[in-house]
């Protein structure tokens, strides 16, 4: 079952649903998909679509938060329901783990707490970020003072912002969670738990930042000695933690982080999809095979097979999110963008007078020639802008 909504739907998940005639909700965006991608989707009317949601642990998937509105007021399914809150709300989750990571520092606040709450009452480096949210939205890194005032001014200025863009499912802007900063390197996981609650991960994507103070979405990427190092030891992990978040026939997209001594601490689960926006149709792009089709299907990834002559190579997704304070915005140089990566697979532009982001770019890159990576990590994409 497919649940498809706004902001985006991908024409790649449009076809997969198609070809499949996996059950999908009857609502304005799959009509609209239907009829702009040509797609013969199964539509499924709201009252059938919810009896198949009654089961027991069945399997849905969405590719977008957005979703998450139905789910809580049509399934009919209180237990489902439940899971998606236990993981929605960020410290509700931090809460089930707590068992796990006993010295882990955070503290939930109100908008109202937060505006009064003095930096000397927190312990730094911390993180600031919505108790419910989404695509590092509100999301601060606090090392000192300074930094503390400007975060309070930006989220109070931007929640109202927020409330436009999404709904309160998806992005909440009345409570926050303050957490201690993880170290290490960060990874973005799709993975999802089956019938009897084991974890089968489906790509592995390392996100990688300009430096200790971004906390962008700028750059991910995937590659063979990625999945061949990790694999293992994240499936090993995420069945650990399942224990207290009590999963099955469940798709998530986990961002987590792994010190230098191997410990693996999590950022955020997200739930009922993969990668937001349809950039889990990296894995697509990069080895050949749909992740939400492992999940629906029920199936695991063929590593060996789909790795096979894939080594030295690295298959990005970028966010090309807006600079802060964005000037307005006549055009979007995509073909220039384009032109200064050797191969890319896919570009996705996206309507930039309504979201933060341009769109996304897909490509390949040789790890041993990453400098254009290097470099658009670094870029604030003001070369490719044309202001109005």
């Amino acid at each position: 079952m497919i649940i498809l909504d706004e902001p985006y739907v991908s024409p790649e998940l449009a076809a997969y649903a198609a070809a499949r005639q996996e059950p999908v909700l009857d609502n304005a965006t799959a009509r609209a998909c239907a009829r702009d991608y040509g797609a013969a989707l199964n539509l499924t009317p709201e009252d059938a679509f919810a009896s198949l949601c009654r089961g027991d642990a069945p399997r849905l998937y969405t590719c977008s938060e957005n979703a998450l509105d139905w789910v809580y007021a049509h399934s009919g399914n209180n237990a489902l329901v439940e899971r998606v809150r236990r993981l929605k709300d960020k410290a509700v989750c931090r809460e089930r783990l707590a068992p796990l990571y006993a010295d882990f520092f955070f503290r939930q606040v109100t908008l109202e707490e937060l505006a009064a709450l003095p930096f000397e009452a927190l312990k730094v480096p911390c993180v600031l970020k919505p108790a419910v949210g989404f695509f590092s939205l509100g999301v601060h890194r606090i090392e000192n003072a300074a930094q503390w005032e400007a975060a309070k001014v930006a989220v109070a200025r931007d929640a109202a912002l927020w409330r436009e863009q999404y709904p309160p499912e998806v992005v909440g802007g009345g409570r926050f969670l303050l957490e201690e900063y993880i170290q290490g390197e960060e990874y973005a996981v799709d993975v999802y738990y089956d019938r009897q609650g084991r974890a089968v991960v489906c790509n592995i994507l390392r996100h990688e930042f300009s430096s200790d103070a971004d906390v962008s979405d700028r750059l991910y990427y995937t590659s063979r000695e990625i999945i061949e190092s990790r694999l293992n030891e994240f499936e090993a992990w995420f069945n650990r933690v399942n224990g207290p978040l009590g999963l099955r026939n469940f798709p998530v997209h986990v961002e987590l982080r792994r010190d230098a001594g191997g410990r693996i601490a999590p950022i955020e689960f997200n739930p009922l999809r993969f990668a937001g926006w349809c950039s889990t149709d990296v894995s697509l792009f990069a080895w050949g095979f749909h992740s939400y089709g492992c999940f629906l299907e029920d199936t695991r990834p063929d590593w060996e097979r789909v790795l096979a002559g894939k080594e030295g190579l690295l298959y990005t997704l970028m966010v090309l999110n807006k600079p802060e304070n964005c000037p307005p915005v006549r055009d979007f140089d995509y073909d220039a963008l384009c032109r200064d990566f050797g191969k890319v697979l896919h570009l996705r532009p996206c309507d930039f007078r309504r979201f933060s982001h341009f769109g996304f770019l897909f490509t390949e890159t040789p790890a041993d020639r990453r400098e254009e990576l290097d470099r658009i990590i670094r870029s604030d994409l003001t070369e490719y802008i044309q202001q109005e």
